[in-house]
């Protein structure tokens, strides 16, 4: 059924503010996704303090409007849902690489984070870090560790990072944040009649 102005008004006026509190927004595509699996993702998104909503592109496109975002929104067709994090970011984008594992007709088109745009390949590469507070106690352990054996153990964990900071560079920001991710990030990437869910 189509919203009313008053709802349209309503609906921007609610995801502007899900976007502006949020530390990262991940853009997925859910066709084909049955609705007990969005109910069953939407748990696992507010669990790590998030947010997961369909919502109508025109509506997107609002938010979005900042030259900025313009390669973000030029992702926003077809069957969207957002999922807003309130919380630890890593930790989001952790849920949602997860729920693909086993509900592959989920994808993740684009995110941001930090005013800039991340592909899809980015995002799989911020899954794979550890969330803040293990993150944290991880340096607190490193710092107490000889420099020989600290170099050797923070080369592995921080390795992906770079991978991910180098790819962000190279893009230039939102200007190519829909394009692929750098070689190295895309190769350790894994490849990622509709029933529409219900409203959040």
């Amino acid at each position: 059924m189509p919203l009313n102005r008053s709802q349209k008004a309503e609906n921007l006026d609610e995801v502007t503010k899900l976007f502006e509190s949020s530390k990262v927004v991940v853009l997925t595509d859910y066709r084909g996704i049955k609705v007990e699996d969005v109910t069953a993702l939407r748990r696992q998104v507010r669990d790590a303090k998030g947010r997961f909503k369909v919502v109508k592109n025109t509506i997107s496109r609002k938010v979005f409007a900042d030259d900025k975002y313009k390669a973000f929104r030029g992702l926003l067709k077809g069957s969207s849902a957002l999922a807003f994090g309130q919380g630890d970011a890593v930790e989001l984008v952790k849920k949602i690489t997860e729920f693909i594992k086993t509900n592959k007709q989920l994808t993740v088109r684009a995110g941001l984070m930090d005013g800039q745009v991340l592909s899809a390949a980015d995002l799989t590469v911020l899954a794979t870090l550890p969330p803040k507070p293990q993150l944290l106690a991880q340096i607190m352990g490193w710092m107490n560790q000889p420099m020989g054996s600290l170099l050797g153990t923070m080369n592995g964990q921080i390795q992906n990072f770079l991978y991910l900071l180098k790819g962000i560079e190279e893009k230039g920001g939102a200007a190519g944040g829909a394009e692929a991710a750098p070689e190295a990030v895309a190769e350790a990437a894994p490849a990622a009649a509709p029933e529409a869910p219900p409203a959040a």
